[in-house]
This record gives structure tokens, C-alpha cells and sequence, in this order.
């Protein structure tokens, strides 16, 4: 038995040992970023349903940090090819830490439209922070990307656990104002992910180095585009589902907030376990491969979705959710990380992200108004609409095309 488990671990430690310290702190980073998003996703909707004027704004908040997110995601890209990826860093954590903070004492105040303010700061905040996968990916060679990127979204697993934990046992830690407690506590989260990033060492941008090719080149590209249209369909549809997910666990199936808590927490830990190996499975069977699995598994939320509303059906829906994002999210960050060039890494990254969060925004944004509209049923139908564009562009794009184009980096 101890030969056996020396024989599977080993492999593992070799994995960890071979991660440069940029992609470890990374890492952390990452883990305390998504702490903070999943304790605004459990209980920011809810915040919303006690402040907002109207039951159907009360996932506006939640929506406006994704819009918020996709307006800050070519300003960061920009902003790093300039000054570096260290010093944006370390302002967009700053900014999460002021905007926790804003929407903590907004419960307190009762203030919606305060609380509507931090929550757009935080988007912005989020939207630096989704250059950590990059950041960790250009630290590599071109056939340890995939890994890179997985590593980083490890991170995910120590949210998983952290996020859930703050926003259900410091939901009730203010008197009279439900839920603040969460976002102060997220707040002291943040605090730690500055010090993992303040010893970061990133080689400075060279301002004189040839800027690249022009980003139509890319959107020409079948890499490209394949890999932009799965992450941002795949996000969309992920953040679409999870955005209404409370709102129906709690105010409509009366489950309570232990059990949405529950829910969001073994969706975040299959959004992000799967990475100990998403990336080795890339490399062995393909990104094409990849898509189809993460297709396969987004129908079958729609399944498990509809079949009812017990809290296994929200389980099993959000779990294969999270397992489906990850293929998906990996595969497409991958295409997207691998076609560029050092010098045209900021404006490929920051564009594509932008067209990612769009799409994310958009879906976040009408989840609260579909939900109340046409309900659960008719929320999650509507999900077969990206997934169908998905598989359209997964049939037409040829291994071939993907593989003519692999060593363009």
C-alpha cells in the first residue's frame, strides 16, 4: 500500500515542483479572487432581493460587476503592456478591498445604489484579475501552457472551500444588516492576496519592441476564433445558470441559504479540480476532443435541470456545470494563449477577454429578468441556444485548419 501510494504521488509532486513561483503566485492569487466571487455570487442576488426597489433588480448588482468586468478588461491589458502586469495587480486588489467594503456598509445603510457602486467597483477589480491565467501561461514554453493555465485555476479549490465557508458563517455577523458580514469578510480576504502578489517578478514590458501583427489577423484566424467563441459561450451560458441559481434555490424552491450555499460550492470545487488534469487531457486528445466533452456535459445540465427541484437536481446541475465550464474554459484560453506572439500578448488577451465578458455581462444581465419572466424551466431551455453555436463552430473547424496554425506562436 505505501509503494502504491508512493507510485501515484509521485507524478503529482512532480507536477507541483515543476510550476515556476509566478505561476504559483498566480495561483494564490487566483484562489483568493474567486474566494471573493463566489461570496458575491451566493450572496449578492440576495443582498440585492432586501435593498432593490423591484424583485427583478435584484441580480443587477451581481450583472453590473460582469458589465463592469468587460469594461475593465482592455483598459488592464493596455495598462500592463505599459506599466507591467505587477503594479495593475496590485491596484485592482486594492480596488476589491474598497469595494467590499462599500457593499458591506451599504447593508448597513440600506443603500442600494451604494451598493450597486461597489459592485461595479469590484467588476473592475475582477477584470485585472482575470489576467492571472495569462500572466502564468507567458511564463512558460508553448507546450506547458495548458498546464499553466489549469494550475492557476486550481486556485478555484481553495475558493470552493473559503468562499462558501465566509459567506454562510459571516452572512448574520452584523446585526440587522443580513449578509454584510460576508462582505467585510471578503474584504480581509483580498488583504492576502496582496501580500502573494506584492513579491511578484514579472520582466517589465519593452516599450521598443515591435508591437505584432494587427488584431484582425487574429480574428482570422480558425484558432482563434474557435477558442474565443468556447470561452465566451461557455463562461455565458456557466454565468447565466449560476447567476439565477440562488434566486430559485432559496426564494422560489425554499430550500434555504445552507443548501444554495452547498450548491455554489460543489459547482466552484468542478469548476476547478478537473484542472490537476484538464491540461495533460488537452494535450493528449486535442482541443477539439476537449469541446465536445464540455458540450456533453453542458447538455446534460440541461437534464438534470429540468428533471426537478430537489436540492440533488440543483447539485447534480450545478456540479456538471462547473465540470463542463472547465473543459471548455481551459480549451479556449489555450487556443487563445498559444496563437500569439510576447509583443502582441496584451491587445490579443485584452480584446479577447473583452468579447468574453461581453458575453458574460449580457447573460448575467438578462438572468434575473428571464428568470422572472418565464422561470426556471424556460431559463435553462434557453441555454440550448449557445451550446448549439458551440458544437456549429466546433464541426466547423478541421483538426487540420488547428493544426497548421499551432506553431504561430
Amino acid at each position: 500500500m505505501p509503494f502504491s501510494r508512493l507510485y501515484v504521488g509521485l507524478p503529482m509532486m512532480s507536477y507541483f515542483a515543476s510550476m515556476p513561483a509566478t505561476v504559483w503566485r498566480m495561483t494564490i492569487a487566483q484562489g483568493l479572487s474567486m474566494s471573493v466571487m463566489n461570496i458575491n455570487i451566493i450572496n449578492t442576488g440576495l443582498a440585492g432581493a432586501i435593498l432593490a426597489p423591484a424583485l427583478w433588480m435584484a441580480t443587477l448588482p451581481l450583472s453590473l460587476q460582469f458589465v463592469s468586468v468587460m469594461l475593465a478588461t482592455l483598459p488592464a491589458s493596455l495598462l500592463m503592456a505599459r506599466f507591467g502586469r505587477r503594479p495593475v495587480f496590485l491596484v485592482g486588489i486594492t480596488i476589491a478591498i474598497t469595494a467590499t467594503s462599500i457593499q458591506g456598509y451599504a447593508l448597513i445603510r440600506g443603500d442600494f445604489r451604494l451598493f450597486v457602486t461597489g459592485s461595479l467597483l469590484l467588476g473592475v477589480s475582477h477584470g485585472t484579475a482575470q489576467f492571472y491565467r495569462y500572466a502564468a501561461a507567458d511564463s512558460v514554453a508553448v507546450a506547458d501552457k495548458p498546464k499553466a493555465v489549469s494550475f492557476v485555476l486550481l486556485g478555484g479549490l481553495f475558493a470552493a472551500v473559503v468562499g462558501p465557508e465566509i459567506a454562510y458563517r459571516f452572512a448574520g455577523a452584523v446585526a440587522d444588516a443580513p449578509y454584510a458580514g460576508a462582505f467585510f469578510g471578503a474584504a480581509g480576504v483580498q488583504i492576502f492576496a496582496f501580500l502573494a502578489l506584492a513579491g511578484l517578478k514579472i520582466a517589465p514590458p519593452d516599450r521598443k519592441a515591435p508591437t505584432g501583427r494587427p488584431l484582425s489577423a487574429f480574428f482570422s484566424t480558425a484558432s482563434f476564433r474557435l477558442g474565443l467563441v468556447v470561452a465566451a459561450l461557455g463562461y455565458a451560458c456557466m454565468s447565466f445558470l449560476m447567476t439565477a441559481t440562488p434566486l430559485q434555490i432559496v426564494n422560489v424552491s425554499l430550500l434555504g441559504t445552507e443548501e444554495n450555499a452547498r450548491v455554489i460550492q460543489w459547482h466552484v470545487i468542478a469548476m476547478f479540480a478537473p484542472s490537476f488534469f484538464t491540461g495533460a487531457l488537452v494535450s493528449r486528445f486535442g482541443v477539439r476532443q476537449m469541446i465536445l466533452y464540455g458540450s456533453l456535459l453542458y447538455g446534460l445540465v440541461v437534464a438534470f435541470a429540468l428533471a426537478g427541484t430537489s436540492f440533488w437536481h440543483y447539485f447534480a446541475a450545478l456540479f456538471l456545470l462547473g465540470l463542463g465550464w472547465n473543459f471548455l474554459f481551459v480549451t479556449g484560453t489555450t487556443l487563445i494563449a498559444r496563437i500569439a506572439r510576447p509583443a502582441e500578448r496584451g491587445r490579443v488577451q485584452g480584446a479577447s477577454d473583452l468579447v468574453i465578458f461581453s458575453f458574460v455581462a449580457i447573460a448575467s444581465l438578462s438572468a434575473g429578468v428571464l428568470h422572472s419572466a418565464v422561470g426556471w424551466d424556460g431559463l435553462v431551455l434557453s441555454c440550448l441556444v449557445p451550446l448549439g453555436l458551440i458544437l456549429l463552430i466546433w464541426l466547423a473547424t478541421p483538426q487540420s485548419r488547428l493544426d497548421a496554425e499551432k506553431d504561430l506562436d
